[in-house]
């Protein structure tokens, strides 16, 4: 399941199993928002109970990292997420892609305020 929530500032990408189909296309329309965003904004990312990526949507996502890290360095004020078993070395590797804050929440209430710290 892949779903976007935009609340004024703050936008929670949801990509949670089990998988359906269209779910990899959907993801990626959501990064599409994500990017298109001209006003600030902190991210959440929710994941858990998918596998990796085909290898045709590792590209496109590789290919938005690049193409939108301007506008997302401009834009976004923090990212969280969620994860479950995610670590401070997965975090680090969106850090490698991104300046602004990056860290990792147990929960989406524990996510939502520190997202919210970021905004203020």
């Amino acid at each position: 399941m892949v779903a976007l929530e935009e609340t004024d500032d703050l936008l929670v990408l949801r990509y949670l199993g089990p998988t359906e189909p269209g779910d990899e296309t959907a993801y990626l329309e959501a990064l599409e928002q994500v990017g298109a965003r001209t006003e600030p904004f902190a991210l959440i990312l929710l994941l858990g109970g998918v596998g990796k990526l085909s290898a045709a949507s590792e590209k496109a996502q590789a290919l938005w990292f690049k193409r939108t890290r301007a506008d997302l360095e401009r834009h976004c004020r923090g990212l969280v997420i969620v994860r479950p078993g995610f670590e401070e070395a997965g975090a680090d590797v969106f850090r490698r892609l991104w300046n602004f804050p990056i860290a990792i929440a147990p929960d989406e209430p524990a996510a939502r305020a520190s997202a919210r710290a970021y905004l203020t």
